[in-house]
């Protein structure tokens, strides 16, 4: 074998081209720069504009995400939920509830076109779980068994953050405390059922919760920005 100094430049580097190195397992080989890219797009070892990286399989576990509500096209997804450990096995529990009150992209890695964006409200509910509850805003595809997609933060559209509750049975005369964790003191609408806003007593315990009391008994929202 010559050396390495003797061979020409490839000024016209394509995705087929091959690099030479060492296997960790089995000695010198070729390697393919396609696969490298596909590799480092699914392993998380690289962090572009703050994305994460896991695989959709149907199952969960390190690495992976999985459906828990709605599904499988973007459009009729509800909630989700990420294992703690993304792909290249870190704990990344604390930046998963950064996304909290912002609206996220989730993007199939090798296909951009497959996208959505949602309004996200997150709960960490387990040691190794954090679920994601998702309002739909636009996208297109569904996700697709054994591929890999990109999490990541949107800023289209995002202006204040905001929280929307999971419905609630409100009871007459009992306080009813809302953990919106905004990190502010927000102005505060609550809408039945019926689609009519109801006007409750409001409490602000601290800057991420305050109690909401109702002379009247209903089911519905609190939307909180």
């Amino acid at each position: 074998m010559a050396r390495l100094s003797t061979y020409n430049v490839d000024t016209d580097v394509s995705k087929t081209d091959l690099l030479i190195g060492t296997d960790s397992s089995s000695g010198t080989k070729n390697f393919q720069i396609q696969k490298i890219a596909e590799f480092l797009n699914t392993s998380s070892l690289i962090n572009v504009n703050g994305q994460v990286v896991y695989q959709y399989t149907g199952e969960f576990g390190v690495g992976l995400f999985d459906i828990v509500s709605g599904g499988p096209a973007f459009s009729t997804i509800t909630q989700l939920k990420f294992h703690h450990q993304n792909s290249n096995n870190d704990d990344i529990a604390q930046y998963l509830n950064y996304f909290n009150g912002l609206f996220i992209m989730l993007t199939q890695t090798d296909d951009q076109n497959s996208f959505a964006q949602y309004s996200a409200q997150v709960s960490s509910n387990t040691a190794n779980q954090t679920d994601f509850y998702l309002a739909f805003r636009e996208g297109n595809g569904s996700l697709i068994q054994g591929k890999y997609y990109a999490l990541s933060y949107s800023p289209k559209g995002q202006t204040d953050k905001n929280f929307v509750s999971n419905n609630i049975n409100f009871s007459s005369g009992v306080e009813t405390t809302i953990d919106h964790n905004l990190n502010k003191f927000p102005s505060v609408t609550t809408v039945d059922s019926a689609g009519s806003q109801v006007v409750g007593d409001i409490q602000h315990i601290d800057l991420n919760s305050f109690k909401i009391t109702f002379k009247a008994a209903f089911q519905g929202k609190v939307y909180a920005n």
